[in-house]
């Protein structure tokens, strides 16, 4: 399971980017990595991730944790997904500044219940 953030990684540098989203291989790249380097493919720590991986793992984490379509897990109400973000972040395993704008501007919210 953990090997696919190293076979996406491999696919997209693949891709010829345009200048502005060249970044992007990078940042999926990251989007497992904690801030206190539990993470995993690569081990990185704090500012060693690019701050759009960052905002990706939250994300993600949340999409992972509210998701009605996974066969191996139950989805768990979006105020779980919230409370188990904040617990992350208060290990240090997310970054809290960006989980606060995520819930204070309701990121994990559709546009339209925006």
């Amino acid at each position: 399971m953990e090997s696919h953030v190293t076979h996406s990684f491999h696919f997209l540098t693949k891709i010829p980017w345009t200048p502005v989203m060249k970044g992007i291989p990078e940042i999926a790249y990251g989007h497992h990595e904690k801030l206190d380097g539990s993470g995993y493919p690569r081990g990185l720590a704090g500012d060693q991730i690019p701050l759009q991986a960052r905002m990706m793992t939250i994300s993600d984490i949340y999409d992972a944790l509210t998701a009605q379509d996974r066969p191996y897990k139950r989805a768990v109400p979006p105020a779980t997904a919230l409370d188990i973000l904040h617990e992350e972040a208060k290990q240090g395993k997310l970054d809290q500044d960006l989980l606060e704008i995520f819930v204070e501007k309701r990121i994990y919210q559709p546009m339209a219940a925006r």
